[in-house]
């Protein structure tokens, strides 16, 4: 796996890859941002969504170098966040709410698809995105896969060839 930025300033915004002891600020932020865009969703819904951002969160614990993990700080403070396990699956981007429509979530993508390319098993970036997010991710080059998993209603099973 080739290393994840170390540090990349954009304005007053850092790039770089998460530490362990930043995971209680990283969940932090998850959490606010999944109960944010998730107010809709039916409670069983919102609570399979926090439940495997959990354990996404757990397995890079566990094993951090089998995976791309970046945040983005503003003033000091985590305000974005990417995780892609082993290379390929995307399985958490959130950016603050007070921070998105900047672009903030374009880099952060941007910087994982740099970090994943050359040592990606499946030689792309694939995810199951929400249907508020769909439009997002087409937009950054992601298409549509074949999948035999189960998604909610509406999600869609994205990738972008790396």
């Amino acid at each position: 796996m080739q290393d994840a930025p170390e540090h990349m300033a954009t304005d007053m915004l850092q790039l770089r890859a998460a530490t362990a002891d930043e995971a209680p600020e990283i969940l932090a932020l998850m959490m606010r941002v999944l109960r944010a865009s998730l107010r809709a969703e039916p409670p069983a819904v919102r609570e399979e969504m926090a439940h495997n951002v959990r354990r996404n969160l757990e397995i890079w614990l566990a094993a951090p170098q089998d995976s791309v993990h970046l945040v983005a700080l503003e003033g000091g403070r985590i305000v974005g966040v990417v995780l892609v396990k082993e290379c390929w699956n995307l399985c958490s981007l959130f950016v603050e709410t007070r921070c998105q429509g900047r672009g903030l979530g374009r880099r952060l993508v941007e910087a994982a698809v740099a970090a994943c390319r050359g040592c990606s098993p499946r030689q792309a970036l694939c995810l199951n995105a929400a249907p508020t997010a769909i439009a997002f991710y087409q937009r950054l080059g992601f298409v549509d896969r074949a999948t035999a998993q189960a998604l909610p209603t509406g999600f869609k099973a994205l990738q972008r060839p790396l």
